[in-house]
């Protein structure tokens, strides 16, 4: 019995070092920032501003405002570039003004001042007093941060104008939403869109609803999320391959590469944890079992002398 309990214990403590490397990998597109302030991993799709569902609270003389990302996906109020400047508040008064109709006077980051070091959609609190002298405070102000350059590129278009169809691939880097692709077209000089997804391979395809005329159409990709690819003209009938600039390709790779050194320990905690509680259970269950086998053995001695 002592035997199975060493072997049993040296198993459960040696499990999670073999299976942790499997089960915990996070991609490298993680955002460093708090969990609070990152809203990448909720919220995908743009929708269209207003100010209905603003939460407004007056105490005093100030008025605080609060944008309730739970019952609204997500918009953002201002864009940044990556690594681009801080300090810029256009894009949060003009979408103030537009949704909640307040002329700002002044501004300045209440808490978490925006941060351009990582793609994706982030949130801050800005004060700000308004023409008339009211003072605001606004909680949860989304932002957007896209990148400085092209990450995703088209690999090749494919035009079949009699099955009126156009279907391609990109070459795309890790992402917490999925890929629009976006098809612009004129047709008697009036431009039409259309929208698809591209799938877990960068593949896409599109039904035309309306005559394509090659030359007269572009395609364009994004996640919402900052990663984007430039316009891309359909100038001919057929398949058109487009190279990809190898640095472009092995940032495309190293973005899906797993990043073994980030949020390692919490989870490494995690698993050692309920491998222990494991071994406490599984101990007490041979304990328990040892104790009933002693006990039956015992009844069989004491029945075993009275005959």
């Amino acid at each position: 019995m002592k035997k199975m309990v060493l072997v049993v214990n040296l198993l459960f403590l040696f499990l999670p070092t073999s299976c942790y490397g499997e089960d915990i990998g996070e991609s490298s597109t993680e955002s460093s920032y708090d969990a609070s302030n990152e809203l990448s991993r909720h919220y995908a799709r743009k929708q269209v501003l207003n100010g209905k569902t603003t939460s407004i609270k007056k105490e005093k003389e100030e008025v605080y405002l609060e944008f309730p990302f739970k019952n609204r996906p997500y918009v953002s109020f201002a864009s940044f570039v990556l690594n681009g400047p801080t300090n810029e508040y256009g894009g949060f008064i003009a979408t103030i003004f537009y949704r909640d109709k307040i002329k700002i006077k002044d501004m300045y980051y209440e808490n978490d001042p925006v941060q351009t070091d990582k793609i994706g959609i982030y949130s801050t609190d800005l004060c700000f007093t308004s023409e008339d002298g009211v003072i605001y405070h606004y909680k949860n102000v989304p932002y957007l941060v896209s990148s400085d350059k092209p990450t995703t590129f088209f690999s090749e278009i494919n035009f079949n104008k009699e099955n009126k169809t156009i279907s391609g691939e990109i070459k795309m880097p890790a992402s917490k939403n999925t890929y629009q692709i976006e098809l612009f077209y004129t047709d008697n000089k009036e431009y039409h869109y259309q929208e698809t997804s591209a799938d877990k391979n960068g593949l896409f395809s599109i039904d035309l609803n309306r005559e394509g005329i090659q030359g007269e159409m572009y395609l364009r990709a994004s996640d919402g999320l900052g990663n984007y690819a430039d316009a891309s003209d359909i100038e001919k009938l057929g398949s058109t391959r487009y190279p990809v600039k190898p640095d472009d390709l092995k940032a495309i790779e190293e973005s899906y590469q797993v990043n073994k050194n980030e949020n390692d320990l919490p989870k490494l905690v995690v698993v050692i944890f309920s491998r222990m509680l494991g071994i406490i259970v599984i101990l007490l269950t041979l304990l328990r079992l040892r104790v009933l086998l002693k006990r039956r053995k015992r009844r069989r001695v004491l029945k075993r002398n009275r005959q």
